[in-house]
């Protein structure tokens, strides 16, 4: 799968994305990756996307790169 928007994030989004638990919570507590309206802006600006384009694929990168992770 080609990662189209992970390269473009910053060091907060991209640990946002990656983020599987809650913190302060126990493991029960998923985390739910909800991205901020001015970087779903952004990305779709960039990209000349829609805004749930990019949100619908920002979520098919955070799947791949968890089941990634899972594997390692």
């Amino acid at each position: 799968m080609d990662l189209i928007f992970y390269p473009q994030l910053g060091t907060r989004s991209r640990r946002a994305l990656l983020r599987t638990n809650r913190r302060g919570f126990k493991k029960a507590e998923t985390h739910v990756y909800r991205p901020k309206g001015t970087l779903l802006v952004r990305l779709a600006r960039e990209f000349g996307m829609d805004v749930g384009q990019v949100a619908a694929q920002l979520q098919k990168e955070r799947a791949y790169l968890l089941k990634q992770n899972a594997l390692s």
